[in-house]
């Protein structure tokens, strides 16, 4: 049977309304919420905001909710299903070290995104023995990097650590001369620079250690594999927006943090090379996790990756998005 053009076009304007009408095409479909704990705006989960402010979720068919929370409670809110997914590993990795089924699934960055702001007159770290360090108490992260330099240059028992609770409490602090040095989160390192304090070593040349990523439940990996694979290609997309959309990205650092044009350009080119690839850290930057974890929560510095690590996915998911 021979089909006039006008039929012809007919049939194919009732097919594609037909398609549209089909479940689960993409225009039309509902999004599925997702909500993800995190910390205050910070540098180290820029590639998962930038995500989801570009679209990237939204694209592979979420509404995200991304709640701001104290780190302290994220492990619970997740163990407690109260969200999804957490930005914010070390309390999650902390509870699965101890027996929480719950593993930490990638890392947007794995290297340190903190500088060493120094007063003017100090011109290497060896200058700092006997000398005050500013850092964000004891036990933590910042102390951990603080008791390396200590260790590493042998500065000595006479040099200690001063309690200043913010990046800003601590710039403050060696500009009055209170501490003659700081360790400071990005972007704030580039308004020490701003007060006459100098940016004197990244942390990240020195210590590969991972700071935010993505956590979820034993549940959800093994029960919801699908979905976790879109998340992970979300945040892996991600990546790849910032570290080849340069003026975009700054722009949108800049939009967030509150920073101007060339403090934003400024901030985007020193934490550039602190991010991954594809979420999947190497060996050395896990072991360098787990080392830091033993160091501030008091665990077992020979604890198993697999404990507290599922990297799988996120090698997966980017597999998928290279096919």
């Amino acid at each position: 049977m021979i089909v006039q053009p006008f039929v012809r076009s007919v049939l194919a304007i009732l097919l594609i309304f037909a398609a549209t009408l089909a479940p689960g095409f993409a225009a039309d479909a509902p999004r599925q919420k997702i909500r993800i704990a995190t910390a205050a705006p910070s540098l180290s989960y820029f590639p998962i905001y930038a995500a989801v402010q570009k679209g990237m979720f939204a694209k592979r068919g979420f509404d995200v909710e991304m709640i701001q929370m104290a780190a302290t409670l994220t492990a619970a809110a997740l163990l407690n299903r109260s969200v999804d997914y957490t930005i914010i590993p070390s309390t999650i990795a902390t509870a699965a070290a101890r027996g929480a089924a719950a593993k930490v699934i990638h890392f947007s960055s794995v290297k340190l995104q903190h500088t060493l702001v120094v007063r003017p007159d100090v011109n290497a770290i060896t200058d700092l023995a006997g000398k005050k360090i500013a850092g964000s108490g004891f036990g933590n992260l910042v102390a951990y990097e603080i008791q390396f330099l200590i260790d590493r240059y042998k500065l000595g028992p006479k040099t200690t650590i001063i309690n200043a609770p913010s990046s800003i409490d601590r710039l403050i602090a060696v500009q009055k001369g209170l501490a003659e040095a700081a360790i400071i989160a990005a972007p704030a390192d580039i308004k020490g620079e701003e007060m006459g304090l100098k940016r004197l070593v990244q942390m990240g040349t020195l210590l590969q250690i991972p700071q935010a990523g993505l956590a979820a439940t034993d549940e959800k990996i093994k029960t919801q594999r699908g979905e976790v694979i879109e998340v992970l290609k979300a945040a892996i997309d991600g990546l790849e927006y910032t570290a080849n959309q340069r003026e975009d990205a700054t722009a949108l650092i800049g939009k967030w943090m509150a920073l101007t044009p060339s403090q934003a350009a400024k901030a985007y080119d020193s934490v550039k090379d602190t991010y991954s690839r594809d979420g999947v850290p190497t060996a050395e930057q896990s072991k360098g996790y787990i080392a830091m974890l033993a160091a501030t929560a008091g665990l077992n510095a020979d604890l198993p990756a697999a404990t507290i690590f599922d990297f799988s996915l996120s090698a997966a998911a980017a597999k998928e998005l290279k096919k």
